[in-house]
């Protein structure tokens, strides 16, 4: 287990290779307006590093990882179509080519990155190794809560997908990461909330039930007002 000490040296080393990345990335993702932006990849590196000081693994793998993780999302808005973050390997590569890492490190990141986005309750791969554990982990908690609610009607604002859909039942069996949601709220329901029992870590699963709470409340509130409900408790 990494003290605070280590950590922070760490936090640096890592950094090194962040800044290397920082301006392309920045111009990358420039122009994203659906919640995929340069400030969810911060967010999502600055969960990674704290995961990893908790739960240990390769901190350069698990920081590269988490800073280009949606490499996916820009190249989806480009083609107007669902790209998977395998198919986005080829051009992670060439982020990785200017970084002095091993053979060994750029495969995991790859690893990562190519599995980042499979649940659970998805029936996708479920990874062993703790860098792709804290991947996943960092970028869900990045995607619920407060900043999880906002980034949900970001996306759904730029896709055309609409608040709510009464018509719908919200709750679904199975959720497939590459469908549209009937609604922004179907999203959060049928996705969001399951990610908190979805994580992988004692870490994250202690920060997700805070966020959880907040969506559940939510979606209770908004439904109340969005069918005319009117109550003082």
């Amino acid at each position: 287990m990494s003290t605070k000490n280590e950590y922070e040296k760490k936090n640096v080393d890592v950094r090194v290779y962040i800044d290397k990345l920082r301006d392309k990335i920045d111009n990358y993702f420039k122009k994203d307006a659906s919640g995929h932006s340069i400030d969810h990849l911060e967010r999502t590196l600055n969960y990674a590093l704290y995961l990893q000081s908790k739960e240990g693994g390769d901190v350069v793998v698990v920081g590269i990882s988490a800073f280009i993780h949606d490499i996916h999302r820009i190249m989806g808005a480009e083609q107007n179509r669902y790209v998977s973050p395998k198919e986005s390997l080829p051009v992670v590569e060439q982020f990785l080519v200017e970084l002095d890492i091993t053979l060994e490190q750029k495969q995991h990141i790859l690893y990562a990155i190519e599995h980042h986005e499979e649940y659970s309750f998805g029936g996708g791969v479920k990874v062993t190794d703790i860098e792709s554990k804290i991947l996943q982990d960092a970028d869900n908690l990045d995607a619920i809560g407060a900043m999880g609610i906002i980034r949900c009607f970001k996306y759904g604002f730029a896709h055309n997908v609409i608040d709510y859909e009464p018509s719908v039942p919200l709750y679904q069996n199975q959720f497939e990461e590459w469908k549209e949601d009937e609604s922004s709220i179907h999203h959060i329901n049928n996705k969001l909330l399951r990610l908190g029992e979805s994580m992988n870590t004692k870490t994250a699963r202690k920060i997700a039930k805070k966020k959880t709470k907040l969506m559940k409340d939510f979606i209770d509130m908004y439904i109340e007002e969005f069918t005319g409900k009117i109550s003082e408790d």
